[in-house]
């Protein structure tokens, strides 16, 4: 099976990993802030307000947290959070799964033993590209199966 061109949509990587967790942390900051100056015409309700929006946030960063830049370059994944950039043996590739939740369709690489970046990385296909995500998902589970075949 060829190698696609592109495992990870740069520009939606760096929206689901840095823009949209920093949109909700501002956006929740100023929402705590408002509930708390209207909190004499809420009431209670105001601290039931603050908790949920503390943990849909929690959720958000569990989504966002491993989503992450990668490619293949000869035996290694190149991982980046645009910050850090590490370079994994491709052999440490434990498991592929994809996910449809949240906004974008997305492909969750599970490593044995765990990458500087945690046990597993999420990664945002490119919308555009000649590779659909069944065709890299399949690549990255032919990457496994060759292994064990050897």
């Amino acid at each position: 099976m060829r190698t696609p061109l592109k495992l990870s949509s740069s520009l939606l990587t760096f929206m689901g990993e840095w823009v949209f967790p920093v949109l909700w942390i501002l956006i929740g900051l100023q929402f705590i802030q408002t509930a708390l100056a209207l909190r004499a015409v809420f009431g209670g309700v105001v601290w039931i307000m603050v908790i949920v929006w503390g943990i849909a946030f929690l959720a958000t960063l569990m989504y966002s947290w491993p989503i992450k830049k990668v490619t293949v370059d000869g035996d290694y994944f190149v991982i980046s959070n645009y910050l850090i950039i590490r370079r994994v043996p491709i052999a440490h590739l434990a498991k592929v799964g994809e996910s449809r939740l949240g906004q974008f369709p997305t492909i969750i690489l599970h490593f044995e033993p765990s990458t500087p970046f945690g046990k597993r990385v999420r990664l945002i296909t490119p919308w555009f590209s000649k590779s659909s995500d069944d065709e890299i998902a399949e690549f990255l589970q032919s990457l496994i199966s060759n292994r064990e075949r050897h």
